[in-house]
């Protein structure tokens, strides 16, 4: 799967607009396109919001370029620079609740982004430190991460924010460790906020991966 993952810096006032903006414009106009598995977007905070779409491959995405550029121009009037645009082939996830084509759930994200010195390292990290955690936490809905050069971005999404919290004390530990400081340059920076839109157009069963 190949994921693209948008993360405006909106004007101040403007939170209201844009969540409006893809409820009813984003959501709607991309339903059904070909090669689109799912679509989510949370709140971060009052000037930040998060976009994500799953795809079935590169290929999927490029095809409709045009229309996503357009989508973006058309979202500039409310916000306050360029996107910041994450995208690449999924290096690991997994689905710990399954959700069917139509299916909708309460849902909180909690996104991570760190500049890694060793892209495999970084995997390996995730692999190794953190999906013990998710193995024994509850809430937990789905996970994934990408590499964008040397960029890691890794997901979760939770049945709640509280749900998110007892398990984000002991992802924190590991990122804070020693081994961590060692595989970023600099701090990770986390985004955490309710979903607010999702559409979903395959069926992902429990125990599925993204790879």
């Amino acid at each position: 799967m190949y994921f693209r993952i948008t993360i405006p810096a909106l004007q101040d006032g403007k939170k209201d607009e844009a969540v409006s903006f893809v409820k009813e414009k984003v959501m709607i106009s991309f339903d059904g396109t070909p090669g689109l598995l799912s679509m989510a977007a949370a709140v971060t905070g009052e000037t930040s919001v998060i976009n994500m779409a799953t795809w079935e491959s590169k290929e999927a995405s490029e095809a409709v370029a045009e229309k996503i550029q357009a989508t973006l121009a058309e979202a500039a009037s409310f916000m306050a620079a360029p996107p910041v645009i994450y995208e690449g082939d999924a290096v690991y996830g997994k689905v710990y609740q399954g959700i069917g084509v139509g299916d909708q759930k309460p849902s909180y994200l909690r996104l991570v982004v760190g500049v890694a010195k060793d892209t495999d390292a970084a995997v390996n990290f995730l692999k190794e430190k953190i999906e013990p955690i998710y193995e024994e936490s509850e809430g937990l809905q789905i996970t994934g991460a990408i590499l964008d050069g040397n960029s890691t971005v890794s997901w979760n999404f939770w049945d709640s924010r509280e749900a998110m919290e007892a398990a984000v004390e002991k992802l924190q530990v590991e990122l804070d460790s020693e081994s961590a400081s060692d595989l970023f340059d600099g701090d990770t920076l986390a985004y955490m906020g309710p979903v607010y839109a999702a559409s979903i157009f395959k069926d992902f069963n429990e125990g599925d991966t993204p790879l």
